[in-house]
């Protein structure tokens, strides 16, 4: 294989530094993503939380008032 010029070895250290900083840029957006799914998961499940504690304040009142 022929040696390359200046020019051309500059040229594919600018196309890979381009590359590496577009797959930086997609994983970030997939970590983002991947954040919120996990904060909207979170939420519900105190949600739900929220929704037994006040589930079992109600039957504890329930019992308590017989």
């Amino acid at each position: 294989m022929a040696q390359q010029t200046k020019a051309q070895r500059s040229e594919a250290a600018k196309k890979a530094a381009a590359t590496r900083r577009r797959n930086a840029a997609a994983g970030a957006g997939k970590d983002a993503k991947t954040a919120a799914k996990r904060a909207t998961a979170a939420g519900g499940d105190a949600a739900k939380a929220a929704g037994r504690a006040l589930k079992a304040v109600g039957k504890a009142a329930r019992t308590s008032s017989k």
